[in-house]
């Protein structure tokens, strides 16, 4: 039987063998080894026998949100039927919100509505599987490690994943979504040393896992941090550490390429690039959860905790804007839930009373995805669109921060 010890010692053969391995790697594998990476391996990941929440698993109301955003997307494209996709689908919460609110709010929209989950954990399809059968909705959902011709003829999705998930086809109609999926990418980590940006490695010293610095391993990371930081000497101090996300870079111009006319939607925490590369984040932003406890240490529990890294939302723009895809909007969480209606979700209490503390309870709950410093403002949403004039949209309506992307 395998144990957490087992990628411990792959990682430090690979090393061995091949020399020291960029950050990158080193958390690509630990979140993402087929066999035993955090994400493919069958532990609780979220929830509260997990190491973490996501939207979906605080309130249904967050779901049938998206739903009337997605309604008001399916009119603006006037194609049927309505593709949407998933990326990264956790335990399928989102996606039986979506369609059980369409199917009591908007049966016209749940009659056209196709729903694909894109899932690389074996173990989460299996939850997700579990989950949308118990609620009949089978039917209106499909598992795909690839979107080819006659399965949906419709949408092609080519790289929708970075590591490789190919679509056949020419672009296609449909709406993307994913929620917290991005924050999960393996990022490169990089320090400014010596008046330079130096990369850090993983290598062995002693027989443990350490950091060490050289210069960085892509071209890419020098022509980003030129761009990012275009006079370093008079912002940041010596040791400044950060990240630099490539693969989302990649994520969005295939998702974008592989458009014809469409929406891209991503949930996730983070900032624009102006607000995330400050001098005082000078630690970076990588954290690593384990029973919802938080740490900076990645070579603890390896293969046993979550790590993730701030969105830079503006590299997600400005990738996008390279495969077609112009900006819609972009806010926080907070604001575009209420665009959306979330008020309506609030219980109306007539007293306070034993009879209605389940009520209370929900509007608590329901609160806290709106809460400033919490996840009502952490939490970001950043809407592309392709193949059609700039649309006004509904979840920006009480305030669109689009302006705020400029690099």
């Amino acid at each position: 039987m395998l144990t957490e010890a087992s990628i411990v010692l792959e990682l430090k053969d690979r090393i061995e063998q091949r020399g020291r391995i960029t950050f990158e790697e080193f958390m690509d594998t630990a979140l993402y080894h087929p066999e035993y990476g955090y994400y493919t391996s069958k532990k609780a990941r979220i929830g509260k026998e997990g190491d973490y929440y996501t939207n979906a698993d605080v309130h249904r109301a967050f779901g049938v949100c998206i739903m009337r955003q997605i309604e008001e997307m399916k009119a603006i494209l006037n194609h049927s039927p309505l593709n949407v996709v998933e990326a990264g689908a956790g335990k399928g919460l989102l996606c039986a919100d979506i369609l059980l609110s369409a199917k009591d709010k908007s049966p016209a929209l749940f009659r056209e509505i196709r729903y694909f989950i894109v899932e690389k954990s074996p173990d989460f399809i299996v939850r997700q599987k579990r989950h949308i059968e118990e609620l009949g909705l089978m039917d209106k959902v499909s598992w795909v490690p690839e979107i080819k011709e006659g399965l949906c003829p419709s949408l092609s999705l080519r790289d929708l994943y970075p590591d490789g998930w190919r679509v056949e086809g020419e672009g296609g109609i449909g709406i993307v979504l994913s929620n917290e999926l991005i924050d999960a990418f393996p990022v490169h980590k990089i320090r400014y040393s010596n008046t330079r940006w130096q990369e850090i490695y993983v290598s062995l010293k002693d027989g443990k896992l350490v950091e060490t610095e050289d210069d960085p391993s892509d071209q890419r990371l020098a022509d980003f941090l030129s761009s990012a930081f275009r006079n370093p000497q008079s912002a940041i101090d010596d040791g400044y550490t950060t990240e630099v996300n490539l693969k989302a870079i990649d994520w969005v111009k295939g998702v974008g390429n592989s458009l014809q006319k469409g929406f891209v939607i991503t949930i996730d925490y983070g900032y624009p690039r102006k607000e995330l590369y400050l001098a005082e984040r000078n630690r970076g932003t990588l954290m690593c959860y384990y029973k919802h406890q938080s740490s900076e240490d990645p070579f603890k529990n390896i293969g046993g905790q979550d790590m993730t890294a701030h969105v830079d939302f503006t590299s997600l723009a400005e990738a996008g804007r390279e495969a077609g895809l112009e900006v819609s909007g972009f806010t926080d969480q907070s604001y575009f839930l209420m665009g959306c209606g979330i008020e309506e979700e609030f219980q109306q209490l007539e007293a306070i009373n034993a009879e209605n503390i389940s009520a209370i309870k929900n509007n608590i709950t329901l609160k806290k995805l709106l809460i400033p410093g919490g996840m009502g403002s952490t939490f970001k949403v950043l809407i592309q669109h392709k193949g059609i004039e700039k649309p006004q949209l509904r979840g920006f309506s009480f305030k669109d921060m689009a302006n705020r992307l400029r690099g």
